[in-house]
């Protein structure tokens, strides 16, 4: 790859990440726009919706500047190291709660308080073992790179079942969750060449 075209191919990929987060916002939310929810419902859902989708887009360009400069100097800026090395944790934090958060439904469906805790802690389990997980890959970005890619495959057999629910679990939940894997992947491979 020539060097003198990479910082622009960067600015193309931003520009078109961003694109991207707009559709997918949009798109998600186009579903409650048909249905008449409330505009307060629908900003929020936006807010929630941006979450997952901001932790995929950032860190697409986050590999893609790290990789291009990887290639083009051999080694990787003490900066974007420290990026390379927070984000996924970061991420990781992120998402779990985002995760976990789904399992507060429970609490709504009017059964008795040991129901509805039996019922949040099948619920949050994932996000449990998530937080675990990362607790463990703080210092070690293999398991890391291991548990984020297999919870991402978890969740996508969940949108493999329900086809309908396919965008909504990529973009939500199995994507940012793949990019956090592979970030952690990166921290993990390399190590040599990031300067933290």
């Amino acid at each position: 790859m020539n060097t003198k075209n990479s910082p622009i191919l960067l600015k193309i990929l931003a520009v078109m990440l961003v694109l991207l987060f707009v559709l997918s916002v949009v798109g998600l939310n186009y579903g409650n726009h048909l249905a008449g929810t409330a505009p307060g419902e629908v900003v929020l859902d936006t807010i929630l919706l941006a979450v997952p989708l901001v932790v995929l887009y950032s860190s697409i360009y986050l590999l893609a500047a790290a990789g291009q400069q990887r290639r083009s100097q051999g080694q990787i800026s003490r900066r974007l190291s420290k990026f390379i090395y927070f984000m996924p944790r970061i991420a990781g934090i992120v998402i779990t709660l985002f995760v976990g958060m789904f399992a507060l439904d429970v609490f709504s469906e009017g059964n008795s308080l040991w129901e509805m805790l039996g019922a949040f802690l099948i619920h949050a389990s994932p996000a449990i073992v998530m937080a675990i997980a990362l607790a463990l890959a703080w210092r070690r970005p293999q398991i890391g790179f291991v548990v984020f890619l297999v919870a991402a495959i978890f969740f996508l057999s969940f949108g493999i079942r329900r086809p309908e629910n396919l965008i909504g679990i990529v973009l939500g939940i199995s994507g940012p969750m793949a990019v956090i894997a592979m970030l952690f992947w990166a921290d993990w491979k390399w190590q040599k060449e990031l300067t933290v």
